[in-house]
């Protein structure tokens, strides 16, 4: 995995940035203090794999960063490491199109797994973050139904538990192909392109 980090600490981001290259499956040869920076670099070089972002940036917040790259690269998936953890913050971040929402408060091992878990197509929410989601998921739905099946809301609902496509394929006792079919209604219905935007779009329509 190629990876670029976008910090504006400059000790925390070198903490990182040491963390990623000590593994052997990861390369993070660029970091960048701000978003405008990134996507300076974004134009010339090579595109990452994957980007590990905070939300408090000077110049252009994580959201709104996370948003424009969503539009330009769509196929760099961002993750969020962050130390706010307001549901809105949450919601904001996940709807704008990240892949993953960790707090800076998680370990080494859990900031990988994160990232790994993020390159396969999954999502990954610290255990505050999926207290957050889970906290919404409780609350009476009332908002637009986006004339989703029942299977395709309990897809939703798994997706929100940040498990693969494999995982919720197993879980609803279907083969990889009718739930990978499944997200691709749901991403139709819902006008989203990311399993974390189907999430955070169903959240806020009290869908889930």
């Amino acid at each position: 995995m190629n990876i670029w980090i976008v910090e504006d600490d400059a000790g925390f981001r070198r903490t990182l940035q040491s963390l990623l290259n000590a593994e052997e499956h990861i390369t993070c040869n660029r970091v960048f203090p701000s978003c405008l920076d990134m996507f300076e670099a974004i134009e010339i070089e090579p595109n990452p794999d994957l980007i590990l972002m905070d939300l408090g940036l000077p110049g252009m917040d994580g959201v709104e960063g996370i948003r424009k790259l969503s539009k330009i690269s769509p196929e760099i998936s961002v993750m969020v490491i962050t130390v706010f953890h307001e549901k809105k913050k949450v919601l904001d971040a996940l709807d704008a199109g990240a892949a993953g929402y960790l707090l800076k408060t998680a370990s080494g091992p859990e900031i990988i797994k994160g990232l790994e878990q993020v390159f396969l197509g999954a999502a990954a929410l610290s255990p505050a973050v999926a207290r957050i989601v889970l906290d919404v998921m409780r609350k009476p739905a009332g908002g637009e139904s986006f004339d989703l099946s029942d299977r395709e809301v309990e897809v939703l609902e798994l997706l929100s538990t940040g498990i693969s496509i494999k995982e919720i394929a197993a879980s609803l006792g279907v083969s990889r192909r009718t739930a990978a079919f499944h997200l691709e209604n749901i991403y139709r219905k819902l006008e989203v392109q990311s399993q974390s935007g189907a999430v955070a779009k169903a959240l806020r329509s009290g869908i889930i």
